[in-house]
């Protein structure tokens, strides 16, 4: 009888728990994960920065070569971690998370930390070398269809969406959170094909231009009807 109330008991409790305090016991759900192609070193101070451009108090860093921890505090209580690690000279691994669990603010915090190191958006070069042009037979909606498809099948995290005009950009991220952008707009030409404008990186590097091999290539598997 004893063990019957005390499993009722049980039942109660969880059911009155919210869905967030369901997820976040300790299983890590509401923690993002993101790799950087930079070094623990550069990344920890991105953190820091990041945390303090968001007006959350640091209460506590330490770090070495090999990486660190960074912990602050909301206003509300709520606790923010960041743990770095080295992977290599140039590399890094960050873990982010707010509990009691908040998955906005954590990818938040990412995005600032990315665009501290230099890795906001995608943007074209003065000199070109990091961005390619193609026209194809779809109207707009089916061209952001066709791109957030190819970011999925890539592997890659689409960070953003938006619609200005006629001009329509999804952002997104590689494994190593290097930026890319689809812009797809209206073209001038009598068949009325979208063109879509593939962007990889801040600059001209070898990095980009096999990223934009491969963003044109599974865009065109996705979308199916192409034509330069």
């Amino acid at each position: 009888m004893m063990r019957l109330i005390a499993v009722a008991g049980l039942a109660a409790w969880m059911a009155a728990c919210s869905p967030s305090e369901k997820s976040d016991w300790g299983t890590g759900l509401n923690t993002v994960d993101r790799k950087y192609n930079k070094s623990a070193s550069d990344t920890f101070d991105a953190a820091v920065s990041a945390l303090k451009s968001y007006d959350i108090r640091v209460t506590n860093e330490r770090h070495d070569a090999l990486g660190g921890v960074v912990e602050g505090a909301r206003a509300n209580g709520d606790k923010v971690t960041v743990n770095v690690s080295s992977t290599d000279a140039n590399h890094s691994e960050v873990a982010v998370r707010v509990d009691p669990g908040d998955v906005n603010l954590s990818t938040m915090i990412h995005e600032k930390m990315a665009e501290k190191l230099g890795m906001g958006v995608a943007k074209s070069t003065m000199t070109g070398g990091n961005t390619f042009e193609g026209y194809y037979d779809l109207d707009a909606k089916e061209a952001v269809a066709a791109a957030e498809k190819t970011a999925g099948k890539l592997g890659w995290t689409v960070v953003g969406k938006d619609v200005k005009d006629q001009t329509t950009t999804v952002d997104a991220r590689t494994e190593d959170s290097t930026p890319v952008r689809f812009r797809m707009e209206p073209s001038n030409d009598p068949r009325g094909r979208t063109r879509v404008t593939f962007i990889a990186g801040t600059g001209k590097t070898d990095q980009g231009r096999t990223l934009l091999s491969k963003m044109h290539d599974e865009f065109d598997r996705h979308a199916g009807r192409h034509a330069h």
